[in-house]
């Protein structure tokens, strides 16, 4: 729907990255982070491409539902942010 404000995010995360990785999981895991109704959707710079990127940093603000994504790029950093009522991850 073209006036649904969605944002859907597909993603690889590297769970062996991670300080409580625990070696009986998988080392990948694959899912989607969907945003609902969504006020505002911008990246930093407007010229930064998003594909296959590491993830530097995530911070939520609970107080305004925002979520700022840090991602390293090819040649540079960029950031995402995003501002939704509602987000919802399902595993794939």
């Amino acid at each position: 729907m073209p006036d649904e404000k969605k944002v859907v995010i597909k993603l690889e995360l590297c769970q062996w990255k991670q300080s409580n990785y625990d070696e009986s999981e998988p080392e990948m895991q694959e899912g989607v982070l969907s945003f609902i109704d969504v006020g505002s959707f911008k990246i930093d710079p407007p010229s930064f491409l998003i594909d296959s990127n590491e993830i530097l940093d995530v911070k939520v603000h609970d107080e305004n539902k925002s979520v700022e994504i840090i991602l390293m790029g090819t040649d540079d950093v960029g950031k995402v942010s995003i501002v939704a009522q509602d987000i919802y991850w399902e595993g794939c």
